[in-house]
């Protein structure tokens, strides 16, 4: 339903329950190969996810509502959104009287993340609402379930549910491995008035850019293992292996290139470092 920013704003002040969906940056986004599941197409992918803790949606929980519901100020029907998602997928883990609870739920979503932009917004509030009824209805399912759960939802779901600064992510988005030997740090995020669609971005990698010997060549590279002062020596286009394919669809974009500053997974929004950080 049409919900305003203000509106959202208004109706967080009666929730019983308050949290921070963070948005996330790839400091690099590299393909290296491609795979089948259920006749659907994949892209398999190595990447460092990094939360961004200054960048965030709010999501309000009511836990006494005649059904289940989102609002919030959305470009897509509720059965489309990643939250209504993920509570379908929640149904089939729980049953009883924890079910009944989970259906009279009310989630009021104030964005602050741009859609389209490639810093997981949908994912992250996917994630966010899974670990919070989690906690808040004592379903006492492990994080890894957790994590399976959101696998079936959205790519970047599991990172967000794993609540880690820094990691790298590989396969499909599922596998999430902690990165302890460094820090995250603070960056500035750049946000054009632009909606990419990450279908249509991968389509025209898959069918312009995709290549086995750049692939053989990325994984000898051994990505997953430099440092982030490696990673942001080199240009957007080095880091990023969807910039290309972005800029062709989105040409407009190309004005944000600029030294020092990098694409965020398969949108709109690009990223540096903050100065001093």
């Amino acid at each position: 339903m049409p919900f305003s920013y203000d509106l959202a704003t208004s109706h967080l002040q009666s929730c019983s329950t308050v949290v921070k969906s963070y948005a996330k940056i790839n400091l690099f986004l590299k393909i290296v190969g491609k795979t089948q599941i259920n006749n659907t197409h994949y892209h398999l992918l190595q990447s460092r996810f990094m939360r961004v803790s200054s960048l965030y949606d709010s999501l309000g929980f009511n836990f006494n509502a005649k059904e289940f519901d989102i609002l919030g100020d959305f470009d897509c029907s509720m059965e489309q959104n990643v939250i209504y998602k993920a509570y379908i997928a929640l149904l089939s883990y729980v049953s009883g009287k924890k079910a009944e609870s989970l259906k009279r739920i009310q989630v009021i979503v104030h964005k602050n993340i741009p859609s389209g932009g490639g810093l997981g917004g949908g994912s992250s509030n996917a994630a966010c609402f899974l670990n919070t009824i989690n906690k808040e209805l004592k379903l006492g399912l492990p994080q890894e379930t957790l994590m399976q759960i959101g696998a079936q939802v959205g790519s970047d779901v599991p990172f967000f549910i794993s609540d880690l600064e820094l990691a790298n992510v590989e396969g499909r988005g599922e596998i999430v491995t902690p990165y302890p030997k460094e820090s995250s740090f603070d960056v500035d995020i750049i946000m054009p008035k632009v909606h990419c669609s990450t279908v249509e971005v991968f389509k025209k990698y898959a069918n312009n850019f995709y290549s086995e010997k750049e692939i053989a060549n990325t994984k000898a590279q051994a990505w997953l293992k430099k440092t982030n002062m490696e990673i942001l020596q080199n240009n957007a286009f080095v880091n990023n292996d969807l910039l290309k394919p972005l800029l062709t669809l989105y040409p407009n974009l190309e004005s944000y290139c600029k030294n020092g500053v990098f694409l965020s997974g398969s949108g709109s929004c690009f990223w540096k470092k903050k100065a001093g950080a």
